[in-house]
């Protein structure tokens, strides 16, 4: 599915000049393509070589800064590029963190979606008060020490790309169990918002949990109901102030007639959340 460049020409041209640019030089960062392209690693590896510069494009604040690739073979190693850059950033992340989140890359005329997490590490080489580099994910990279593409960084690359909703609404309950619990680990509202009943969405009691592992150990069928299916998963679960459980809960699945996406009840989860 395609989105039309309009609204991000407009939010450049309204988020750029604040980072310092001059209005004239906003055109040269204006894509020429208006369809975000859902890209293998491969082939971003030689869009954006190693100390190429280019735009990134936060998709939920839509706040966006610049960065250089410094390096990187699985995924890009990339660094903020002036403190002015840093301070977008820490806009978006207020506290550093691991989380994933959504982007897109701005490049020589096209729109890439991309996956970043905003954690200062390793070694940075560029004087823009941010203590290291961070780590831009797209289709199929991987995290260091890993042959597979990391499942948070899929889901985002996903969301980036405007292929969100195609994704969920292939999934099972099961694998909806998957991404739900990512969601919740990257405070991802839009994503919760797809896989939660509405009433459930207790945003306050879920930001205070994190599932540290996760697995379905049963997918009950039910016999009776085509739109009800029972998931039961142990998981382990670390709660702020109180450390970690482990312990087994049931996620009932419910099915909607109409648009038959399956959506994930979270009762026994927000009860432990708010049992914290």
């Amino acid at each position: 599915m395609k989105r039309p460049a309009f609204a991000l020409v407009v939010l450049l041209l309204f988020v750029v000049p604040v980072q310092g640019y001059a209005k004239e030089n906003v055109s040269q960062l204006l894509p020429i393509d208006d369809e975000i392209k859902l890209l293998n690693w491969k082939e971003v590896d030689e869009i954006i070589p190693r100390k190429s510069i280019f735009t990134i494009v936060d998709v939920e604040s839509g706040k966006s800064f610049q960065v250089q690739r410094r390096a990187g073979s699985q995924h890009a190693d990339i660094q903020p590029l002036t403190n002015k850059d840093t301070e977008v950033m820490k806009e978006i992340y207020p506290e550093w963190s691991w989380k994933r989140r959504a982007a897109i890359v701005v490049m020589d005329g096209q729109m890439i979606a991309a996956s970043m997490n905003g954690m200062p590490h390793g070694a940075g080489a560029l004087d823009n008060g941010f203590n290291g580099h961070f780590c831009l994910h797209f289709l199929n990279s991987t995290t260091h020490g890993s042959s597979s593409p990391d499942p948070a960084h899929n889901l985002m690359v996903l969301k980036a790309a405007g292929k969100i909703d195609e994704y969920l609404n292939k999934q099972s309950p099961s694998e909806l169990v998957d991404s739900l619990m990512i969601a919740i680990n990257n405070t991802d509202t839009s994503l919760l918002r797809k896989i939660v009943p509405h009433e459930q969405l207790d945003l306050q009691a879920l930001s205070g949990i994190y599932v540290t592992n996760w697995k379905v150990m049963k997918n009950i069928h039910s016999k009776k109901n085509l739109f009800h299916n029972e998931v039961v998963a142990k998981v382990e679960i670390y709660i702020e102030e109180s450390g970690t459980i482990t312990t087994v809960i049931n996620l009932p699945a419910k099915r909607d007639p109409l648009s038959s996406r399956w959506r994930v009840d979270i009762s026994a989860l927000l009860q432990i959340a708010n049992q914290s």
